[in-house]
């Protein structure tokens, strides 16, 4: 189907316009567009790129990602973390597409999840989702950029899914990442990342998790247990079960956690 999706594309009659702006954003090596860029670039009116960029669209040639940002059709599926990225500033890779990026779980996200500053809904474009959370930015850090996308850093990858661990699979999901990634982890970077998020729950669930995965040493310990939490909190935020307590951490175990540990 796809094939004969190009094929229709490749024999469609194109306008002297059409071409143009083609060219135009082949040769500036434009991923994601929009019209003052493009305006700017030709020299041409808003109105005369809103036809343009219309007619294009029309045709499948390019695809419309949100208001006034388009990228080529034909560039999206080997380029979808560069486009997810771009098309959203600032932003980077993190949760489950990012643990999945770096080999640490089995699974394959069906959508690509980003953390931005920004508000910004849910998008979808052909076959592909975008999943956008919201950060303060003061916990917008911890990433790198990898070719010409952005992606959180494997420790800062963790931080933000133990935060949110509905965004990685749930919390058993996190736990089997987390067994999977610590051999290859910076440790001093993941104390700092999570002390730097400014959440003491989110320290006492990974000094206690930490802890049932035997991955414990003295100076993460002694690091982590000066900021944890004041009160009690779930190990899982939306399990309810309560099997027990881990006193040292003030974290309800409300999940098996047996078949985790050395």
């Amino acid at each position: 189907m796809e094939n004969s999706k190009q094929g229709y594309r490749s024999y469609t009659p194109v306008s002297g316009n059409d071409s143009y702006l083609l060219r135009l954003i082949n040769k500036n090596d434009m991923l994601v567009f929009g019209v003052a860029e493009l305006s700017s670039l030709s020299g041409w009116g808003k109105d005369k790129i809103h036809n343009t960029l219309y007619s294009l669209e029309k045709k499948n040639l390019i695809t419309r990602i949100r208001r006034n940002c388009y990228t080529i059709t034909d560039m999206i599926n080997e380029n979808l973390f560069e486009i997810a990225t771009e098309s959203i500033k600032p932003s980077y890779i993190s949760f489950w597409t990012a643990l999945s990026y770096y080999g640490f779980t089995e699974q394959q996200p069906t959508l690509v999840q980003i953390v931005s500053t920004k508000q910004v809904e849910k998008l979808k474009f052909n076959a592909h989702r975008i999943q956008v959370t919201t950060y303060q930015p003061k916990r917008f850090y911890g990433y790198k950029k990898v070719g010409r996308f952005v992606i959180a850093e494997k420790e800062k990858a963790l931080v933000d899914s133990l935060y949110q661990p509905d965004k990685c699979g749930g919390l058993e999901e996190f736990i089997k990442c987390l067994k999977h990634s610590w051999e290859y982890l910076n440790k001093k970077s993941f104390v700092e990342y999570l002390m730097r998020f400014g959440n003491k729950s989110l320290i006492s669930r990974a000094g206690c998790l930490i802890n049932i995965l035997g991955l414990s040493n003295e100076e993460i310990i002694r690091r982590l247990e000066k900021h944890k939490a004041e009160g009690y909190i779930k190990l899982d935020p939306k399990g309810n079960r309560i099997i027990g307590y881990d006193h040292k951490w003030r974290v309800i175990v409300n999940m098996d956690t047996k078949k985790f540990m050395k």
